[in-house]
């Protein structure tokens, strides 16, 4: 019942990620995706399934563009297989980041 409620959930962010890509900076040419997905199974029968999710989004630009603060979360579990289903990981954080000027 977890696993289906998880995958569903991770269906529609995908489904909703589609529509809510960042605008373009100038020197990109392809949209960065809202929320990446990832997810699988062991290559045999009973190997569980394994599932990721993760997004992040910038939140602050300076300027000149040359300072960024980004905010990110990810979660992670493992269901069934041989070592059964794993706790939880849950992550999330800011990411700053500096671009130093071309001399």
């Amino acid at each position: 019942m977890k696993a289906t409620i998880i995958i569903g959930l991770a269906c529609c962010f995908a489904i909703m990620s589609m529509g809510m890509s960042s605008p373009l900076p100038e020197d990109q040419t392809t949209p960065r995706p809202f929320l990446n997905l990832e997810g699988g199974g062991g290559g045999q029968r009973g190997d569980g399934f394994h599932i990721n999710v993760q997004g992040r989004e910038n939140v602050w630009t300076s300027d000149n563009k040359r300072h960024e603060v980004d905010l990110y979360g990810k979660y992670g579990q493992h269901y069934g297989g041989p070592g059964g289903t794993s706790p939880a990981r849950h992550e999330f954080g800011t990411i700053y980041t500096y671009r130093f000027p071309n001399f």
